[in-house]
């Protein structure tokens, strides 16, 4: 295969990596970020640094400017050896379930992490000991000097740490996955796919030592497992386990968004009724449709001006609106929680045409049950129920609940 593809790939990926590292960077500055998110970003630093020097054209270059052809491969294993180390600390350190002492045992995960920081200082030892000479061969270093006694045991213990790292992992990954309640489909589907991506990852190490073995033992030569089939698995265990971790925040700021345009008829119907100063995110449904970074703190700010306005409104709320959607709820088919928010929909949407009609604040407050403005729940809950009210504004129990209502 062309040296250009695997420029192109290896480039790509590394720059992508370096994207990301540079957006976490700016994301966490100004704030002490968590343990296990400073080691999953150094991480993909090492990741995206080892697939930097695999690329061939950084590979030569790193050669022909140090005089020591081959120097990257070192550079290469030692970055990926780095990578193995933390991400096995992240994982120990990380858990499904909140603990007190903030995941998994961190003196278990620091002796990891130290371990593989010593496993590089011997794999550079080892090197400058055999002080591989001849030209440098970006792909193809393994089987052409794997017959060099201080070369192989480079690359076996090279092998042998990356192989014991993936395993770690998965076993890690498997023992959360079994704490992980069935219901966290986001979170379980996650944890399959670096589990998969590992255990990928780690035929790699198997095809380059049955690939070096027979190169040492002169039985026999298949360097297309150490040039092709390795590299070839090892890449698509690392896309598994990008995805692992993306996948969640995806799944996060999809979630995010689409709340975020579901509130809008809610919000533009709560902002009706206050001032335009109050409001810190436009009217503007062009660009919140355009949203695409800053999510999170969009959606925040767009249920708590909803609440705000659900408060004011509190005094003006009168029971009827929400006595007549439960009259015509079996008509209508509404039952559960969207008996619920088309209860809360008709009581907001009673409560904004009292205060425009200029009339007094009711006689009582509403009472305890269907039809109270919800304003007590926990974040989640009422955010998944702000999101039902505003898909229940216009629906015709609601509306005619309110025009019938007195």
């Amino acid at each position: 295969m062309s040296e250009d593809v695997y420029n192109a790939a290896y480039l790509t990926v590394s720059g992508f990596a370096y994207l990301i590292f540079l957006l976490r960077l700016v994301r966490s500055r100004g704030g002490a970020a968590a343990p296990v998110a400073t080691v999953s970003t150094v991480s993909l630093l090492a990741g995206a640094t080892a697939f930097l020097f695999g690329s061939p054209l950084v590979y030569r270059a790193v050669g022909e400017a140090t005089g020591v052809p081959n120097l990257a491969t070192l550079f290469v294993y030692g970055f990926v050896t780095l990578y193995g180390g933390l991400a096995q600390g992240m994982a120990l350190r990380w858990a499904p379930v909140e603990r007190p002492d903030g995941g998994g045992t961190r003196s278990a995960a620091r002796r990891h992490i130290a371990a593989y920081l010593a496993l590089i200082a011997v794999l550079a030892a080892l090197f400058a000991w055999g002080a591989p000479a001849g030209p440098a061969v970006p792909l193809t270093f393994d089987v052409e000097y794997a017959d060099q006694p201080v070369i192989f045991a480079f690359l076996m213990l090279y092998q042998a740490g990356w192989f014991y790292a993936c395993l770690h992992i998965a076993a890690i990954c498997r023992r959360h996955l079994r704490r992980v309640r069935p219901d966290e489909r986001t979170l379980r589907r996650s944890l399959r796919l670096v589990l998969a991506g590992v255990l990928t990852c780690s035929t790699y190490g198997v095809c380059k030592t049955i690939a070096i073995t027979g190169i040492v033992l002169d039985a026999y030569r298949v360097d297309v497992l150490s040039n092709v089939v390795g590299p070839a698995t090892s890449a698509l265990g690392a896309a598994l386990i990008s995805l692992g971790f993306l996948y969640p925040l995806v799944r996060k700021w999809h979630s995010a968004r689409r709340d975020y345009l579901h509130l809008a008829p809610l919000w533009n119907a709560a902002m009706q009724e206050r001032t335009p100063s109050r409001s810190l995110v436009p009217v503007d449904l062009v660009f919140g449709r355009l949203a695409l970074s800053g999510v999170d703190y969009l959606l925040a700010r767009r249920i708590i001006e909803i609440t705000d306005a659900q408060r004011a409104l509190q005094p003006y709320a009168v029971p009827g609106p929400a006595r007549e959607v439960t009259g015509s709820a079996e008509r209508h088919r509404l039952a559960g929680d969207d008996l619920r928010a088309a209860q809360d929909a008709a009581t907001f949407l009673g409560a904004l045409r009292r205060v425009r009609a200029g009339q007094a604040p009711g006689p009582r407050p509403v009472p305890e049950g269907p039809g109270r403005l919800a304003t007590d729940l926990d974040a989640r809950a009422e955010r998944a129920h702000l999101v039902r009210i505003a898909r229940h504004l216009r629906h015709p129990a609601v509306l005619e609940a309110v025009r019938r209502a007195r």
